[in-house]
């Protein structure tokens, strides 16, 4: 399981509690509940960032690769 597969089922299950509290009226834990629920999805969108960088940059390496240009030389003059 990756780990972005388990924040997500975390973010999940603060749904699911903070369905609980609400059902039961406990309000202040509920609420505590959805600032844990922001903080999940906050580093769910920056995995999500990360993964697009990392795509990024294995497309400019293909190319690179495809035009006989060895990305570990960039790397090094860079």
């Amino acid at each position: 399981m990756t780990i972005e597969t388990k924040k997500k089922r975390c973010a999940h299950s603060f749904i699911y509690r903070m369905e609980e509290c609400l059902i039961k009226g406990e309000l202040e834990e509920a609420e505590r509940t959805v600032f844990d629920f922001l903080d999940s999805i906050r580093e769910l969108k920056k995995l999500q960032a990360a993964n697009e960088n990392r795509q990024q940059l294995e497309q400019v390496v293909q190319r690179l690769r495809e035009q006989g240009i060895l990305a570990e030389r960039v790397a090094r003059i860079g």
